[in-house]
């Protein structure tokens, strides 16, 4: 594998090459006079060298990638069991990753003597194209409904800022849908991304909840080093988790969860909540399954 200076020498190579044919071709139309019928063959010799530094600034990078990425597939193909070749191929295929992901969650009351709460959550996440072409992507936020009679889960806000492009211009052009298994969705899709362009994605939501009771979050693109803040009221106590291979979460304060790694799409971010009352009087006691006391 070529090293970075090796990579800007024959970079500067390239250049250097292409403006020598530029140098050549202009001397040819200066001294056109002077080299008469050799003015044809001078002219081809600096589009030679005009052509060669293009394809080398194209061509060649296009066709060491491609192979780059051919013999990475060839290789893991032959090591990996046949029942993961396929989620290698799906991981490795991942163009759209999440740059940045900043979570705020918060347990709030809905009546002291409730056995219900008000899960808060607003989210941003940055999305970045890795690859070298126009990829196509879907945003999508979904929460569920668990029929408490005194208060009905919600989608609060949901849009994107790509460039000088914002959606929705108005909250009311949010189509809000009623999906399977009691859900509730908002879903944009097709919308194309650049290489390296980026898009900023939010969400806000309230999701009705038992104040002794948890909730997860699954995503469709890689999501690096993504933050969950986590505050609850009262005597509620909450901690934020990560289901990642390794354990490389880092609480960087009171309420601030932090994962030092990448989570894969369908790979869950969760918190868990407790009335603290509750807990002590649980754990306190000894374990019972079936009533039998062991």
């Amino acid at each position: 594998m070529r090293t970075f200076r090796e990579e800007f020498k024959n970079l500067y190579l390239v250049i250097f090459i292409g403006l020598f044919g530029v140098i050549i071709i202009l001397l040819s139309n200066i001294y056109s006079n002077v080299l008469g019928q050799w003015k044809f063959f001078v002219d081809s010799i600096g589009a030679s060298f005009l052509i060669a530094g293009v394809l080398g600034l194209t061509i060649d990078r296009v066709f060491r990638q491609q192979l780059a990425e051919d013999a990475f597939r060839a290789s893991i193909g032959y090591i990996l069991p046949e029942e993961l070749k396929g989620e290698m191929k799906w991981i490795y295929e991942s163009h759209i990753i999440c740059v940045q992901h900043i979570q705020e969650c918060e347990i709030k009351p809905i009546n002291p003597e409730s056995d219900i709460c008000v899960l808060y959550v607003k989210m941003q996440r940055t999305l970045r194209n890795i690859s070298n072409d126009r990829e196509s992507i879907t945003l999508l936020t979904a929460i569920d409904e668990w029929f408490h009679k005194s208060a009905k889960s919600q989608i609060i806000d949901f849009g994107y800022i790509k460039g000088d492009e914002k959606w929705p211009e108005n909250i009311n052009d949010i189509e809000i849908k009623k999906g399977e298994n009691c859900s509730i969705i908002v879903k944009k899709e097709d919308i194309p991304l650049d290489p390296q362009e980026e898009i900023i994605v939010w969400s806000e939501i309230e999701e009705i909840k038992h104040i002794n009771d948890c909730n997860y979050w699954v995503f469709l693109y890689p999501t690096k080093n993504p933050q969950v803040t986590v505050k609850a009221y009262g005597d509620i106590e909450i901690v934020a988790g990560f289901a990642y291979r390794e354990k490389q979460t880092k609480k960087i304060s009171d309420h601030t969860y932090l994962l030092q790694g990448t989570l894969l799409p369908y790979q869950i971010i969760q918190i868990r909540w407790w009335n603290k009352k509750d807990h002590d009087d649980w754990i306190n006691k000894p374990a019972i399954t079936n009533n039998i006391v062991r």
